[in-house]
């Protein structure tokens, strides 16, 4: 009987989810500093991301200007 009860405890153990601000109420701080360096995170992914697409356009904006040199011949 203890088998089976000790079996059924072990099949119904499930992960603790806890969202990531707990890991820094562990070091002593409260939820605001993790959401803080949250969207601090988010914040230079999106910079980065925008940045990354300026410097696109910029280089399709010279591969459009070249057309205008001398064609070669085959």
């Amino acid at each position: 009987m203890k088998t089976l009860i000790s079996v059924m405890l072990v099949m119904m153990a499930a992960p603790a989810f806890a969202h990531p601000t707990h890991i820094i109420e562990v070091a002593g701080h409260s939820h605001w500093i993790g959401l803080a360096a949250i969207a601090a995170a988010a914040a230079a992914a999106l910079w980065q991301a925008k940045k990354g697409r300026d410097e696109e356009a910029s280089q399709e904006d010279e591969t459009e200007e070249e057309p205008d040199a001398e064609p070669q011949e085959a």
